[in-house]
């Protein structure tokens, strides 16, 4: 039997009564579709993934498979629904235990054990306070992970929470981060997560350091106010601690520029960006998103020129001193240390 065939992959959030009314099978019939699929899932959006494939036949008979996450929908009909197949996705969680050794760098050996890139990402954020990745891994390194592991159909989609993270750094000596009550914490309780981060990029090179130095494009010798971190253009560049956008555009041989405002007299500076992500006013977290790496203004090539200042005054980002949040409260230190021994035990990394 002869048909038409037409299919569609969202891209942007819509519902589905707009996308049906793109291959012109009628209001009528679309309307019917809708109020079948309300039945199953909501209608009203449709995101980046979501499919529907339509298949017209000869004899005005439609086939309509609507893939909406990891829900199924599929219908026949002619003049009413006819037959109606729905498969609800089935997500299965697994506590699971993740091991392993740096060879090259972290990505890659994590890769190696068939996970995917997003427990990198996980993992790397948790530790974005203390150890930075980029230039502080070595070879023969070692981490271990306690996640919930998600599989859907027997093949892995993603990763819930990690509960227990341990990196040996050669470098650094051991850091362990324990999850209880919704944070991070070291093996003796104390937070994981300080007021600033390590870095604003994940991806770099330090190319210039604070201090006097020959300018590039001016050519004399004068203070440099910050670090300079080359990295490719529209490199992702991300807020090193929480604050408020003071401000967000063009300032002269900064190109363009977000200054933020921190907690205890602190501002940072993020210059000669291709792109800002935030408005003046915005309230950022650490780690949060607010621009991509370029070369605008005095610049000579794609980098990030980062300055801070505490009280007005030029700091080295460096070399701050950088105090951890709040620690485990101590009517709670009995359970969490009970915790802490539970997932090492798990991780086979009985503390000495």
């Amino acid at each position: 039997m002869n048909s038409l065939l037409f299919i569609y992959q969202s891209s942007i959030n819509q519902p589905l009564w707009n996308i049906l009314l793109k291959s012109n099978i009628g209001q009528e019939k679309s309307y019917i579709i809708v109020k079948t699929a309300k039945n199953y899932f909501d209608d009203r959006t449709f995101k980046l993934g979501d499919s529907v494939t339509i298949r017209i036949y000869n004899d005005s008979t439609i086939a309509i498979s609507i893939k909406k996450g990891l829900d199924k929908l599929y219908l026949e009909l002619k003049d009413s629904v006819d037959k109606v197949v729905f498969k609800r996705g089935f997500i299965q969680k697994k506590l699971e235990t993740i091991s392993g050794s740096v060879e090259d760098n972290l990505y890659s050996a994590v890769l190696k054990l068939n996970e995917l890139p997003e427990l990198v990402e996980k993992f790397v954020d948790i530790f974005a306070w203390d150890i930075d990745f980029s230039v502080e891994t070595e070879n023969g390194d070692s981490f271990a992970i306690v996640v919930e592991k998600l599989y859907y159909n027997g093949k892995l989609i993603g990763y819930g929470n990690i509960y227990y993270a341990l990196y040996h750094s050669k470098k650094l000596g051991k850091k362990k981060a324990i999850w209880f009550e919704g944070k991070y914490f070291d093996e003796y309780g104390k937070a994981i997560n300080k007021l600033f981060l390590k870095s604003p990029l994940k991806v770099y090179k330090i190319t210039s350091l604070m201090g006097y130095r020959f300018h590039p494009i001016l050519r004399v010798y004068r203070m440099h106010h910050g670090v300079d971190y080359a990295a490719p253009y529209g490199t992702p560049v991300f807020s090193m601690g929480p604050g408020i956008v003071t401000f967000a555009g063009w300032n002269g041989g900064y190109g363009k520029l977000v200054i933020i405002k921190h907690p205890n007299g602190y501002e940072t500076r993020y210059a000669h960006l291709s792109k800002i992500a935030v408005k003046v006013g915005q309230r950022v977290s650490a780690g949060e998103y607010i621009g991509n790496v370029g070369s605008t203004g005095l610049s000579t090539g794609p980098h990030l020129h980062l300055e801070m200042r505490k009280n007005g005054k030029l700091v080295n980002p460096l070399k701050i001193e950088n105090p951890p949040s709040e620690p485990v409260k101590e009517e709670k230190k009995e359970i969490f240390l009970k915790n802490k021994d539970l997932l090492e035990s798990i991780c086979c990394l009985i503390s000495k």
